[in-house]
């Protein structure tokens, strides 16, 4: 069992009869039990096949939730921008993608500092799923805890579209959602051509004991469970 997910506490589940996002259906089936890595890792499989090559589906099904009932909707919310101390998905085209030796087009982002224009994180999708389940488990704690090559800076302006802002409560369903989708230039092929995960991860692993280690932050957006909807 992967360290994080032991004491993971499953929410109560709603009486939810309208739509539902992939993150609801997790939540239906563990019925408020407390699950392994491993229930989770099945269970995300198992609803995630829709979103594979259309990851920004999964923001587009958020928009859906909130156009029904207020009592039938998951924790998450959509945001135009982003502040510290929540952990966001979104779709991004990196300014410099030329520059870059590789890049996530869809990351799943823990932001430590913000401003409205750019903001600076730890993108979990450069660890593995079981690495994600110990730094979420370290945040859980108050701490961040994870690898300096993980942390970057991204615009604001080059985010395509919304944020989802996800509640604490989703964060073990995200981390296992398989939609990292890292990319690159050549000079031999025109356009983004796809980047291996697994070289990504094993770059990684080689420096994974230099990191960044400091207390976590968390702001709000003017209201009180916009801090709450992230805390444990």
């Amino acid at each position: 069992m992967a360290a994080g997910f032991k004491d993971i506490q499953a929410p109560e589940l709603k009486d939810d009869a309208g739509y539902e996002t992939i993150f609801e259906k997790v939540k239906a089936e563990a019925n408020g039990e407390v699950k392994n890595y491993l229930w989770y890792r099945n269970a995300v499989r198992k609803y995630a096949l829709r979103i594979n090559d259309n990851p920004e589906r999964l923001i587009r099904d958020e928009i859906q939730d909130r156009m029904g009932a207020e009592e039938q909707e998951d924790e998450n919310q959509i945001r135009r921008w982003a502040v510290s101390g929540h952990m966001y998905l979104f779709e991004y085209k990196a300014k410099t993608a030329k520059k870059l030796p590789y890049y996530d087009t869809f990351p799943l982002v823990y932001v430590i500092k913000a401003t409205r224009h750019e903001f600076w994180g730890l993108n979990l999708h450069y660890l593995t799923p079981k690495r994600r389940a110990w730094v979420v488990k370290r945040l859980f704690e108050g701490r961040i805890d994870a690898p300096r090559k993980c942390f970057h800076k991204y615009l604001t302006s080059y985010v395509d579209g919304y944020f989802l802002d996800l509640a604490a409560v989703e964060w073990a369903t995200a981390i296992l959602l398989p939609i990292e989708n890292f990319v690159h230039t050549t000079k031999t092929q025109r356009g983004l051509q796809s980047y291996p995960k697994e070289v990504v991860w094993d770059e990684i692993n080689e420096d994974f004991y230099d990191k960044i280690k400091q207390k976590r932050i968390i702001r709000g957006y003017g209201k009180a469970q916009d801090k709450t909807m992230v805390e444990r």
